[in-house]
């Protein structure tokens, strides 16, 4: 009896075995191969072809990144490419592919070196230019890449204080720093990528630009959509009373005798050359009547004009409402002009520019 139960034990043994066996275990994969490297911004992209055994679970992709340090990364059978990241030079590369079993089992690796383009931070790095703004500076930057970076502006504040403002710089753009005081001051630029990698130190001495509300002693009306001369009585009513620093004053659009619609606009000439970083308005106090969008623009000439754009107003504050015009363009006559609201008149308490003479 003793012999039977021994000679199905080593039966059922050889079963377990074989059926092992039939899954592939202890039997390592084959190798990946077609294996191809292109090189990009701060990575490598990997690609290959997987073996077809049904053992073959992922591959593990190893190297020695620049600070001595082995990396690896598992990919799963489901993929046959990969991206390295987070290099922060552009010296050559020796990646081990190496396919794994469900088990552990491992092929012989498979090698190809490759060398990634310069990294985003420092080809954005190098783009970085800094100009005075109003109450601060403009940094802008030009990303070819399409990589996501950081622009980090380390500064003291008026306090002295060290501050800093991050930009996302993912594209080509400018970001603003404000609430400075006009006073020589450095800002270092640093940018900075996903894996941590920051670029060299850019230092740029900037005096931020000094605001100041533009005189209103010699501006004139040049022209205007409409005005109402009259019917509004002796201090309101005309273009002028939205320029006569008094917010309870307004000009209205023609309504006795006629009451043309919509655009309704008017025309001053400031008789210098002004860097307007903003405009100012006030609605016609305690009235919700007015316009709900209103548009800029400007001339040097009062020939050629530039439209800086469509923004809202708020016809339900008595408060300012300021627009910052962040590309101070120079000028000396500027349009305003009201495009919509619920009716088809439309009146304005004040209008004021802030900025520079020049």
């Amino acid at each position: 009896m003793k012999n039977i139960y021994y000679f199905l034990g080593i039966l059922m043994v050889m079963l377990v075995a074989s059926s092992c066996k039939e899954k592939g275990e202890g039997v390592p994969p084959g190798q990946v191969t077609d294996v191809e490297a292109a090189s990009g911004y701060g990575e490598v992209l990997l690609d290959w072809t997987n073996p077809s055994d049904e053992n073959y679970y992922y591959v593990d992709i190893s190297f020695v990144d620049s600070k001595g340090v082995n990396r690896s990364r598992k990919v799963s059978r489901y993929a046959s490419g990969d991206t390295i990241i987070g290099f922060a030079d552009t010296q050559a590369y020796t990646f081990s592919l190496t396919s794994y079993s469900f088990t552990g089992e491992a092929s012989a690796p498979v090698t190809i070196t490759a060398t990634p383009l310069e990294p985003a931070f420092a080809n954005v790095i190098s783009t970085v230019e800094m100009v005075p703004d109003f109450g601060g500076a403009i940094v802008s930057w030009e990303n070819e890449t399409g990589k996501p970076v950081t622009v980090k502006v380390s500064y003291k504040d008026d306090a002295g204080k060290k501050t800093s403002s991050l930009f996302v710089a993912d594209e080509s753009g400018k970001g603003y720093i404000s609430g400075l005081a006009s006073t020589l001051r450095n800002f270092d630029v640093v940018v900075s990528d996903k894996a941590n990698n920051n670029s060299i130190v850019r230092t740029f001495e900037i005096t931020p630009l000094k605001e100041e509300k533009i005189s209103k002693s010699q501006w004139t009306v040049v022209s205007f959509s409409s005005e109402e001369a009259s019917g509004e009585g002796p201090s309101n009513g005309r273009v002028i009373h939205a320029i006569d620093d008094n917010i309870n004053s307004f000009w209205h659009s023609q309504w006795q005798g006629a009451s043309p619609g919509y655009p309704h606009w008017f025309i001053i000439d400031m008789h210098q050359a002004v860097t307007i970083s903003r405009f100012e308005c006030f609605r016609r106090q305690g009235s919700s009547s007015g316009s709900d969008k209103i548009k800029f623009h400007y001339s040097m000439d009062g020939t050629t004009w530039t439209d800086l754009g469509e923004f809202p107003f708020d016809r339900n504050t008595n408060n300012a409402q300021k627009y910052r015009i962040t590309s101070n363009p120079k000028a000396r006559y500027f349009k305003f002009e009201a495009v919509a609201g619920p009716n088809n008149f439309t009146h304005l308490g004040e209008i004021s520019v802030y900025g520079a003479t020049n």
